[in-house]
């Protein structure tokens, strides 16, 4: 989920998940969720949605939001904001992109059980890896 608006100010911004890009303006949603998956393992896996909003600073200096979309690993959604730019959404300096990531329901956790099941799992008896080795 995205971190609530009362957690921006100028003096403090939620800074345990943050990620820093610098980019350009002409970059796109789905360019910055390429990134993102550099950084965050589920981002890759098919079907995990990052879903998109800009926090900024409103005409009273309280920061507010706006849900710009969302983008999905390897395939198309209703809200699909892939090619939307920062430029589109009219982000400026001192605004803050806040990204939901909402891992694939199968995929990455299933995967990731597995490589613990199989690190878990006992050594072949080293009669049975000589045995094996001997056979055509």
């Amino acid at each position: 989920d995205f971190h609530e608006d009362t957690e921006f100010s100028w003096e403090k911004q939620p800074l345990d998940d943050e990620v820093r890009v610098h980019t350009w303006r002409d970059a796109t949603l789905g360019e910055l969720t390429e990134l993102l998956a550099q950084v965050h393992r589920e981002v890759r896996q098919t079907g995990t949605r990052c879903s998109f909003k800009v926090v900024f600073p409103d005409a009273s200096g309280k920061f507010a939001s706006h849900q710009l979309g969302a983008t999905a690993t390897g395939r198309r959604l209703p809200d699909d904001a892939t090619r939307k730019t920062l430029a589109q959404i009219r982000f400026q300096v001192g605004d803050f992109l806040a990204v939901a990531i909402y891992p694939a329901r199968s995929g990455y956790t299933k995967a990731m059980e597995k490589v613990a099941d199989e690190g878990a799992k006992e050594e072949e008896p080293e009669e049975g890896k000589r045995r094996r080795e001997r056979e055509p």
